[in-house]
């Protein structure tokens, strides 16, 4: 397989998510070989950053926050020379400029002010092609180490270059930013490219319950259409030519279709991307290995693999942190699943889609003028996760269905004036006026939990190991599908995981086989694919898939110490203790407040006072750079929420009586 690239220092980009064209173009100027150009998608912004988010655009101003926070950590790697600003409105920059060094930026807003910059000066004759096939274009001038231009009058573009290299890469083109980052990196690892045509996460809601279908005799009419959307996608490729492949898609399981012919990996395509190819190739090129993993389980199963991968691990010198029974509670995995410094989180449980409630809410907005909006709630407790002891952790997710009886898929609130959405949300989140809920005892789609003792975990995490880009082993039942894209938004660098039900005895001997491939050689495609090797029942053949990319791996050790956890839980309690000192944000310091009390605990148990002192002692003094901050706890996507919150432990039981 290829090398890892390096990654462009002189200069970075985060663009609008409108700018596809000029990312597009500014991306064109650089193609040193083994090189990825890091551009990064910003979303829209109709209002300013505010260091406390107010009731009008509260959900924009959470987008904003947790883009420019994901970008700022991403960069705080890279440390780069200078930062492109693209396209961006003067509300979107205040989001960044308020973390940024105001030095390194750069403002670009057009064609006429990019070749101005010093890269593009004294460049060849540009390629040309029409605007409207701007991905094409890119990967046709970075071929010819052109820079790009634009004309209508431009002849028409295949959506393939296939020139025989080792690598493939193949994208879902929505032609977004995103699309302009994944050719970089194609370009930077020398791959082929292959353009499909988009699909629409939303259309893939059933894709759970056709893959359980079809999984119990693989005789479902329903995997057809799954099917027939890889096959229309991919129709022609010959992929025995290649060493890898990697596919950049809105959830499509790519490698089941074509049943692992070859070494295959998915990356989940969306705003994100950019940032999530940036930290994994920032992982490779210089590894920071904890030497720490988490064990995740139940301790249920007739046939759990977790004693002998904590054997294994321990032999290879790994300090293991081991949840296990009742210690593997839902509070347990959200704080040693994001505050704790690891590399590894081998997770051995029951999971995929769960039942919850249907819920229709009703609300007025300022105006008076009445509304009502329907979705589906799962809702989930966490008995420990309370900052008060007579109070229970709540964590509501809600899966919107309509507005005031439009499907939420059409876009209902485009029809209103913007602040009735600022009201819905603000209803929302604050609906602790008695709601109807009606249960639902069948699988909601969207929905996904982890199994936990006395409880699920809703895979919803702000951030990982500590700001960290782990490798996450999900060995449940359906554990890919939202599992993965929480997972891989909160930092994951790749993650494993089931399709659909797994049987005990073929998980357990799939999860030793990786283990022993992955800590003899490394690399984690390989050991992935040793894996799916090794699974002799036809029933569960390609039942898993792997999300990253293809050159990751899981570093070796030569000691076993925990040193760095120590010091990566001193580091995050300094942090931590800062927010909280210097926020307004009273939601926000309620949010800090189990972090720093969680720190503190870990700290006392895994150190004297007499180590403690020693390692404050050895702390380098510091130095002035991008610092990483804390994201926000909301989704990316408009159509869900997640609302989480503290109730009296007497009104539990309205949720179960509903």
């Amino acid at each position: 397989m290829s090398s890892v690239p390096k990654i462009e220092r002189r200069w970075t980009c985060i663009a609008a998510a409108d700018q596809t064209l000029l990312a597009a173009q500014i991306s064109s100027y650089f193609n040193e070989p083994g090189t990825y150009f890091a551009l990064f998608e910003f979303p829209a912004a109709d209002r300013p950053h505010e260091e406390v988010p107010t009731k009008d655009g509260y959900f924009a101003q959470i987008l904003g926050k947790r883009a420019a926070t994901h970008i700022n950590n991403c960069l705080a790697y890279i440390r780069p020379e200078s930062i492109i600003l693209l396209g961006l409105s003067d509300f979107a920059q205040t989001y960044l400029r308020a973390i940024l060094p105001a030095h390194l930026l750069t403002i670009v807003n057009t064609e006429s002010e990019l070749i101005e910059l010093p890269f593009a000066v004294g460049a060849p004759k540009p390629f040309t092609c029409k605007p409207s096939q701007a991905i094409e274009g890119l990967v046709a001038a970075r071929i010819v180490n052109r820079p790009l231009a634009y004309s209508d009058d431009a002849p028409e573009l295949p959506s393939r270059q296939l020139l025989g290299r080792k690598g493939l890469v193949v994208l879902e083109n929505r032609a977004a930013v995103g699309e302009v980052s994944i050719i970089n990196y194609a370009a930077s690892i020398g791959a082929d490219v292959v353009l499909a045509h988009p699909i629409e996460r939303n259309s893939l809601q059933t894709l759970p319950r056709q893959l359980h279908a079809w999984a119990a005799d693989h005789s479902s009419p329903a995997f057809r259409e799954v099917r027939r959307k890889v096959a229309d996608r991919i129709k022609g490729v010959d992929f025995a030519r290649y060493e890898y492949a990697t596919f950049f898609t809105a959830g499509l399981p790519y490698g089941l279709i074509l049943q692992n012919t070859i070494p295959f990996t998915h990356m989940l395509n969306g705003p994100y991307v950019g940032v999530s190819i940036a930290n994994a190739i920032s992982e490779e090129r210089s590894p920071r290995p904890v030497g720490s993993a988490v064990l995740f389980s139940l301790d249920e199963f007739s046939s759990d693999e977790t004693n002998d991968v904590a054997e294994r691990l321990q032999q290879s010198k790994f300090v293991i942190t081991g949840l296990i029974g009742r210690a593997a509670t839902n509070e347990n995995l959200n704080n040693y699943g994001s505050y704790l410094p690891y590399d590894l989180l081998h997770i051995c449980s029951h999971g995929g889609e769960t039942d919850g409630y249907f819920v229709r809410q009703e609300f007025k907005d300022r105006d008076g003028k009445d509304h009502a909006i329907e979705y589906f709630e799962v809702v989930s407790f966490s008995l420990e996760g309370a900052m008060d002891p007579d109070k229970v952790k709540v964590e509501s997710k809600m899966i919107f269905a309509s507005f005031d009886g439009l499907p939420w898929i059409e876009r209902p609130l485009s029809l209103y004036p913007q602040y009735v959405g600022d009201d819905l949300l603000d209803a929302l989140r604050n609906n602790d006026e008695a709601v109807k809920r009606t249960p639902v005892n069948v699988p909601i789609a969207l929905s996904c939990h982890i199994k936990c003792h006395h409880g699920f975990h809703q895979g919803a995490f702000d951030n990982l190991a500590a700001f960290a880009h782990p490798i996450i082993f999900n060995n449940s039942c359906s554990s890919s599908h939202e599992l993965a894209a929480g997972f891989l938004a909160a930092g994951a660098r790749c993650y494993i995981a089931t399709l659909w039900n797994v049987g005990d005895k073929t998980a357990m001997r799939a999860a030793l086989a990786f283990y022993d491939s992955v800590l003899a050689q490394g690399n984690i495609l390989s050991a992935f694919s040793t894996m799916l090797r090794s699974i002799r029942n036809d029933r569960y053949r390609n039942i898993y898939v792997l999300w990253g990319l293809h050159f990751s791996s899981l570093t070796r050790l030569s000691t076993t110490s925990d040193a760095v956890i120590i010091a990566g839980l001193l580091a995050g309690y300094s942090v931590w203790l800062k927010k909280l000192a210097k926020t307004k944000d009273e939601e926000l310091k309620r949010n800090s407040l189990p972090a720093v009390r969680f720190l503190r605990s870990e700290i006392r148990r895994r150190i004297t006072p007499e180590r403690l002192m020693e390692m404050l002692a050895d702390f380098p003094e510091e130095e002035e750079e991008i610092e990483r901050s804390q994201a926000s706890s909301e989704e990316d996507e408009v159509t869900e929420l997640i609302v989480t919150k503290e109730i009296d432990r007497s009104q539990v039981v309205r949720y179960w009586q509903s």
